[in-house]
């Protein structure tokens, strides 16, 4: 019981503080939690369970094939289960952006779905492919050791390949042409792949290269989540300049003031409102200046969709109708916006 426990808590807490950080990332539209919640679910259940089986078949094949050894398990680890792996993973993402295009804005988008998709995996793989086997047969000290591995110092890993997948389908869903909607997508899944299987080359390699592959697989883990966060932080800026470009024609049109322009386009200045709202008015005033946000945006990001790709999927019909929503909802957040007129 003790050892199911400090698995699951393993496996859960950190779990629950990345998930957290990256909706936090997504400062100006929040996805819809039904989504996320899908996208983590796809990650934790079936791209989980479905990499296993076909992992299984796949290291059978090998071992056929090969037999016994190092060069078999490197194979296995190196090849097999990144291929099988991400592509399981990617196959959520793909399902997503069809079904759900409206929702699918642009990089950043792709990687916080790809994110919750990896998070998912992680904790199914983490906590019974590891933390319940290692704690069972190895002991307490041996099991707290993977436990942090794999949850503090490799714990954005399966986020970071998937993410690199996302940003490439969001890149593509933004692109006009269509050899890039393509290209783009199949080129993310093979950098994915490629510092998946830099990974777990060079954590099965540790005794052969005295801990030097390690620190490769460290490089590559670190470096790539570093440059993936560098990217949303770009996307980020160019969020901003979407929002400020797409309502500054509302604002000429008198349905918008120019300080609701400023707040719009500030994250910081976004959330510190709400709050206060919260303060004076409680849940509904926090709901109602959200929802604010959330149209305000959605009209300027779909305005960017028209720009990019025309009128694709009723892109005026849907500017339209969002510019008749925000008028209703500019009047229910108004006195939580600014309570001193």
């Amino acid at each position: 019981m003790l050892i199911a426990g400090i698995a699951i808590v393993g496996a859960l807490l950190p779990t629950v503080i990345y998930v957290l950080f990256v909706w936090w990332l997504d400062r100006y539209e929040k996805e819809p939690l039904r989504l996320l919640a899908l996208a983590f679910f796809w990650g934790a259940i079936p791209a989980a369970f479905l990499s296993l089986l076909l992992e299984i078949l796949f290291d059978a094949f090998v071992q056929v094939i090969g037999g016994a050894g190092l060069l078999p398990s490197l194979v296995s680890m190196s090849v097999g289960a990144p291929l099988i792996e991400e592509s399981a993973k990617g196959l959520a993402l793909i399902a997503l952006v069809l079904i759900f295009l409206r929702e699918f804005d642009d990089v950043l988008d792709g990687i916080i779905y790809g994110a919750l998709i990896g998070f998912g995996f992680a904790l199914t793989e983490n906590l019974v492919g590891y933390f319940l086997p290692i704690l069972s047969s190895e002991g307490m000290g041996a099991g707290l050791v993977n436990i942090f591995l794999r949850t503090v110092v490799f714990g954005f890993n399966h986020a970071l390949w998937t993410g690199i997948i996302g940003a490439g389908i969001g890149y593509a869903r933004l692109s006009p042409r269509p050899a890039q909607r393509l290209l783009v997508p199949v080129s993310a899944w093979a950098v994915a792949v490629s510092a998946h299987a830099i990974h777990n080359a060079g954590v099965s390699l540790v005794e052969q290269t005295l801990c030097l592959s390690l620190l490769l697989s460290m490089v590559v883990d670190w470096g790539g989540l570093l440059l993936l966060l560098g990217v949303a932080y770009f996307v980020l800026r160019k969020e901003s300049h979407w929002i400020r470009r797409g309502l500054l024609e509302e604002v000429r049109r008198g349905d918008l003031s120019a300080q609701e322009l400023a707040l719009l386009c500030s994250a910081g200045r976004r959330l510190w409102v709400r709050w206060e709202a919260w303060g004076r008015g409680g849940r509904r005033a926090y709901r109602d200046v959200g929802r604010y946000y959330q149209c305000a945006t959605e009209l300027a990001f779909k305005k960017q969709h028209l720009r990019s790709l025309g009128n694709e999927r009723g892109n005026l019909a849907e500017i339209h109708r969002l510019r008749q929503q925000l008028s209703a909802y500019r009047l229910l957040a108004w006195p939580w916006l600014w309570p001193e007129r």
